[in-house]
């Protein structure tokens, strides 16, 4: 009797354990592989809507693109609670000039109303020859979320050339965008737009074209900080943009050197800015006007223009790794 009971005890044990993962709730995860054709926002968008059936924030679904190009002819659309991440730069998402060229379909990957969504290690490409392809509309957008929070972007390569925003964030809030480099834009970098609160874009390297690094526009409690901002193109006329009525905006540990714009080649650049607006501690060289709003102290003009030695100091892109 003791033996039978001790074995109903450990076969009971056995089946908890074995239940256990199911009732804290499995990762649910697809993998997509490239295709050709150049529909391949269906797969992921299949892909998309299967993992976030039941995802919660605390067990998102998981999207994972292959290394390879996706050439889409549509959005990518985003769902809650999901996660979709490349495999790094050989995880390319393609889009031609005629492509997400509409306020139905402003990016390639877009999301509005959603919350807890990531996007990362992918990199993006398009048909674009030039910064005068860019800034014709507020269409074509890399990375566009309306309404969105509590949610990242990181780990993403924008290479020459594009149309639109690498990221385009409006009337959201938490946002996190860092760890991206930017080699071009076809606008902003990264813009914080009308309302967006709660955010920040941090640990970027940003070349400057058509407009500017990073924008930020009638938004509260925006963060700018530990970037690295340059740019040779010719195109655009500041580092960063601040613009309209601001609330505690902070841009500070920047590193802003070397950049050639058009009408103006600018750090931080004033389009009607007003409010509580702080730019401290940012390290600027070979850019002018320095700083046209905000106050604080920064380091101007510096005899020593090595990226890595003011890098090492805390300043710019790669700062917060040391």
């Amino acid at each position: 009797m003791l033996k039978r009971q001790i074995g109903t005890l450990f076969l009971a044990a056995c089946l908890i354990l074995t239940t256990v993962p199911a009732a804290l709730g499995a990762q649910n995860t697809v993998t997509v592989s490239p295709t050709s054709g150049s529909d391949a926002q269906t797969a992921i968008n299949n892909a998309i809507n299967s993992v976030a059936s039941g995802a919660t924030a605390s067990n998102p679904g998981y999207v994972i693109l292959s290394a390879g190009t996706y050439e889409i002819s549509a959005p990518i659309i985003l769902k809650s609670n999901v996660v979709l991440k490349g495999a790094g730069d050989s995880t390319i998402i393609f889009a031609k000039g005629s492509v997400c060229n509409s306020e139905g379909s402003p990016a390639y990957i877009f999301g509005s109303g959603v919350s807890n969504v990531e996007i990362s290690h992918l990199q993006f490409q398009s048909t674009a020859t030039g910064p005068g392809d860019g800034g014709h509309g507020a269409y074509r957008n890399c990375i566009k979320f309306t309404s969105v929070t509590d949610s990242k972007v990181h780990d993403i390569l924008l290479t020459r050339y594009l149309y639109g925003d690498g990221v385009r964030i409006s009337k959201s809030s938490g946002i996190e965008v860092y760890n991206c480099r930017m080699q071009s834009s076809g606008h902003d970098g990264v813009s914080f737009l009308s309302g967006t609160k709660d955010s920040r874009m941090y640990n970027c390297y940003v070349e400057v074209q058509t407009n500017t690094g990073a924008r930020v526009d009638n938004c509260a409690n925006i963060e700018v900080d530990h970037n690295t901002f340059t740019g040779s193109a010719g195109s655009g006329w500041c580092c960063v943009e601040l613009e309209n009525t601001l609330t505690n905006v902070n841009v500070h540990h920047n590193i802003m050197h070397d950049y050639k714009g058009s009408s103006s080649s600018a750090g931080i650049g004033n389009w009607n800015a007003k409010g509580s607006i702080s730019v401290h501690d940012n390290v600027m060289w070979n850019v002018s006007p320095y700083v046209e709003v905000g106050s604080g102290t920064n380091i101007l003009g510096p005899s020593d223009h090595s990226v890595e030695n003011w890098v090492a100091k805390g300043y710019g892109y790669g700062s917060l790794d040391n």
